[in-house]
């Protein structure tokens, strides 16, 4: 590993060696974000450190989405407030971009905050912190037509997370996204391709996951499609595994359902929120779909590829949701048998068209509701995944652990069910970041037990 320098200049400013400790909230793309923030302070001389005590550096990446993830960002800012006043605070993420000056104004202890489109420009912010100006806003967008970045590993992982699409323009009334992330913007398709060719080759990757807040939406401003994408970077050599997320039912198209039906390096798994399986409900949540539709795409995917897995959200109680209404979801979870969901009881977003919405609905009835849904599916995916057991699935080892004093490895299959293995008696082989071949011998509704069954070690070529 390469020493970190003792002192750096940068500008008018010496840097020493310093440690910053990050806090990441929300969905991939804050996590792929905050990659990209870690690699850049690298530039001045920071590495990163897990204990916040150590820290020169302290910065959350914030979510706006979620109440519970809201609820736990400002919980954690606020025990920050005892921090020695020579650390620098940071937040920056989707709460920063929509209340950036408010809350470098309220708590006294936050140095500056950023929002989510000037993030490639920590480095100048930081600076600007060191040299004593501090008690700032940054949440300007990026007003340019063209979207190019290069991606940024600083794990030491075969996987990453490759954004290609940035915002969205579907305004979903419950949704902050469009606020907090702006109008859809891809990056051209060759230089998706060569982004992620540079990770195969130098840096080892294995396991791309393409991002975007709608990433089936990807290449419409430039004439191009995802399913074109996916067929090129399918041709890199070295590469084993392809998964995109988040997709909106919209937008999936017959050649993106055909894309899944031929290309042996695609993931078996589609992420594919419905949000609701009320027609009345998806039209007050804009979601321009109707459940049979959404049902329809559910049946042309498994029958492109009869190995593929679907995963969805659901929110539970959406403003003045009836019982009819509710049972509606009730009845798609049982056409749908998702393998996973995740499910949240609906809160208001500031800003947002469901957030005027006069709503008659109590907590109380919010709450049985989801467990409602989340009872039923537990026992749909228990069922669904007995069906895993006697058959074998290659998996990308990402963890070791134990389990009553015995190893146990970690991995995701292709369809990203989590799969937990025990090596042969006497086997000590150090398994991290294998393909391994693995038989399943017991399930459970969130987990599958398995036996060891073949190596095929860090890097192989797909065949």
């Amino acid at each position: 590993m390469e020493q970190q320098p003792a002192v750096i200049r940068v500008g008018d400013l010496d840097f020493p060696a310093r440690k910053v400790w990050m806090r990441t909230y929300g969905c991939q793309m804050n996590y792929h974000d905050s990659e990209r923030i870690l690699s850049h302070l690298g530039k001045l001389n920071f590495t990163a450190t897990d204990k916040q005590e150590d820290a020169d550096l302290v910065l959350f990446n914030t979510c706006a989405v979620r109440d519970l993830a809201n609820l736990k960002f400002y919980s954690h800012l606020g025990e920050t407030s005892h921090i020695k006043k020579d650390v620098v605070i940071a937040a920056g993420g989707c709460i920063a971009q929509t209340e950036g000056k408010d809350l470098v104004k309220k708590y006294k202890q936050l140095d500056f905050a950023f929002g989510t489109d000037v993030i490639d420009n920590i480095g100048e912010m930081v600076y600007r912190a060191y040299a004593g100006d501090r008690k700032f806003s940054v949440t300007t967008w990026d007003r340019s037509e063209d979207y190019s970045i290069e991606t940024k590993i600083t794990h030491g992982t075969p996987q990453a997370f490759v954004n290609i699409i940035k915002g969205c323009d579907k305004f979903c009334s419950y949704c902050i996204v469009p606020f907090t992330r702006g109008r859809e913007k891809s990056r051209r398709l060759e230089e998706v391709v060569k982004d992620v060719q540079r990770l195969v080759e130098f840096s080892g990757i294995q396991e791309v996951t393409l991002l975007g807040q709608n990433v089936n939406s990807y290449g419409k401003d430039n004439g191009e499609s995802l399913a074109q994408l996916l067929g090129e970077l399918q041709k890199i050599n070295g590469l084993e595994l392809i998964r995109y997320t988040t997709s909106h039912p919209y937008d999936v198209s017959d050649e993106l359902v055909d894309a899944h039906a031929k290309l042996n390096k695609l993931a078996n798994h589609l992420h594919l929120p419905v949000q609701s399986g009320s027609n009345t409900v998806l039209q007050r949540m804009l979601r321009e779909y109707t459940s049979e539709h959404y049902l329809q795409l559910v049946a042309k995917m498994r029958a492109a590829n009869p190995e593929m897995v679907i995963t969805t959200d659901i929110i539970a109680g959406f403003p003045n949701e009836t019982e009819e209404e509710h049972q509606d979801t009730i009845k798609l979870l049982k056409a749908a048998r998702f393998d996973f969901i995740y499910a949240y009881t609906y809160s208001p977003r500031k800003g947002t068209k469901s957030a005027r919405m006069t709503d008659v609905l109590t907590d109380e009835i919010r709450s049985r509701r989801l467990q409602e849904i989340m009872d039923l599916q537990e026992d749909i995916q228990k069922e669904v995944r007995q069906q895993m057991e006697g058959k074998t699935y290659r998996v990308l080892v990402i963890e070791k652990g134990s389990y009553k004093g015995q190893t146990k490895w970690n991995g995701r299959t292709s369809c990203n069910r989590l799969v937990h293995f025990t090596p042969s008696e006497g086997d000590v082989t150090d398994y991290l970041w294998h393909w391994v071949d693995v038989e399943i011998t017991s399930t459970t509704a969130f987990s599958c037990q398995a036996k060891f069954v073949r190596d095929h070690g860090k890097k192989r070529t797909h065949a």
